[in-house]
């Protein structure tokens, strides 16, 4: 007998929460308690006040300057997920164990196990793929200086902060600072890395959600074209409809939940990756930089992935919706039918991902930001 997907599910959220945990940010943890992450909030703050005076260094070098003002914008999401870990910490635990019930409430249906096979299996690649991508590069980002050394003789550094006060150009100033920017890199990669990956996982439980309930639709669709009239049939129909109530009222509040503790992160990351595209498109077209090319691709591709997953909800919750109003509700009794009108009233809004209650994370606004960051490029350039 195969092993129930929950146990997959439950290895992969543990590994993700290590990586918070290592940090002091697992507040996924209903006993979480912020006593690291009063270090890692320090170590924040200390690296922006660096960033913020290295602004001012290097205001007559085009190349740094721009360097340092990218490696803010990455500072600024992860400070922005070291807020939702602090501010969120009473909804986060609630929301993984929403996820959890997920799994525990699928009985021994075939088709709802093969959703979730489906979906956990989805869940491990992804996570993983972008494990390797984002913690490979981070690794790679810090020997590459070495291998340039041991090359060409040339010092270079991992990234554009510098320490105030100490000169990059000689032997102990440039050892301090590559040790330096090489500690950043050890507990920066791993936070980003568990909070992108949670939520991830996080939404495709919405997916999950959205099949099973599919089936589950189905099924009742099925018995109601029966004909058979019986109180035994009567009976299944009304638990089978309380049941999809149920259900959809579940996944309705798990999505609040999920948009309530992400919905200012996913502006803060739309803005910082589009910033980040802008300002190096602006320095590549003065000329060639090669770390520039991978910010570019690296930033699009997060940029892709968050309104990806947010298209993936809105379209499940139309598709659900087309279900609800194609199931044969005309057969139904009159009291069956008061049932299926909550059921109706509450399918007519499908609740999707915003960013701020502005505006949908969809597509759309992947290719509507594109063209507004081109737009902000194109003016740049011709002043």
């Amino acid at each position: 007998m195969s092993e129930h997907p929950i146990h997959d599910f439950d290895r992969l959220i543990r590994r993700q929460r290590l990586l918070l945990k290592l940090i002091g940010l697992d507040s996924y943890d209903p006993t979480f308690r912020p006593r690291i992450t009063i270090m890692v909030v320090c170590l924040s703050l200390i690296f922006v006040a660096i960033s913020m005076y290295d602004l001012y260094i290097f205001r007559n070098d085009l190349f740094n300057f721009v360097y340092v003002l990218i490696t803010i914008f990455f500072a600024s999401i992860g400070i922005g997920h070291i807020c939702v870990f602090v501010c969120y910490r009473d909804v986060l635990p609630m929301m993984l164990e929403q996820s959890y019930d997920t799994y525990r409430l699928v009985g021994k249906d075939e088709r709802e196990l093969h959703i979730l096979q489906w979906y956990t299996k989805l869940f491990k690649r992804g996570a993983n793929v972008y494990s390797l991508m984002f913690i490979g590069t981070s690794i790679l980002t810090g020997l590459l200086p070495i291998a340039i050394y041991q090359l060409t003789g040339e010092r270079v550094l991992p990234y554009g902060v510098v320490l105030p006060f100490v000169d990059p150009d000689s032997q102990v100033g440039y050892e301090l600072n590559y040790m330096y920017q090489v500690s950043c890199i050890i507990w920066t990669p791993p936070g980003l890395v568990g909070a992108q990956c949670m939520m991830f996982g996080v939404v495709l439980n919405i997916c999950v959600q959205y099949d099973i309930l599919g089936v589950k639709l189905h099924d009742l669709d099925k018995l109601i074209r029966s004909g058979e009239e019986s109180a035994q049939r009567e009976e299944l129909i009304g638990k089978k409809l309380r049941v999809i109530l149920r259900d959809q009222q579940r996944l309705i509040s798990f999505i609040s939940h999920v948009e309530e503790a992400n919905t200012v992160m996913a502006g803060v990351e739309i803005l910082s990756f589009g910033l980040q595209i802008v300002i190096t498109l602006y320095v590549l077209q003065l000329a060639f930089w090669f770390p520039g090319y991978v910010i570019i691709v690296l930033a699009t591709m997060q940029l892709f992935i968050l309104c990806l997953l947010g298209t993936i909800i809105e379209y499940k919750g139309e598709k659900f919706s087309e279900a609800v109003y194609q199931l044969t509700w005309n057969e139904l009794s009159r009291g069956h039918k008061k049932i299926f009108r909550l059921l109706l009233l509450s399918s007519q809004q499908p609740y999707i991902l915003t960013w701020s209650g502005m505006t949908n994370i969809n597509m759309n606004l992947f290719v509507g930001m594109s063209q507004k960051f081109y737009s902000i490029f194109m003016m740049l350039r011709n002043m």
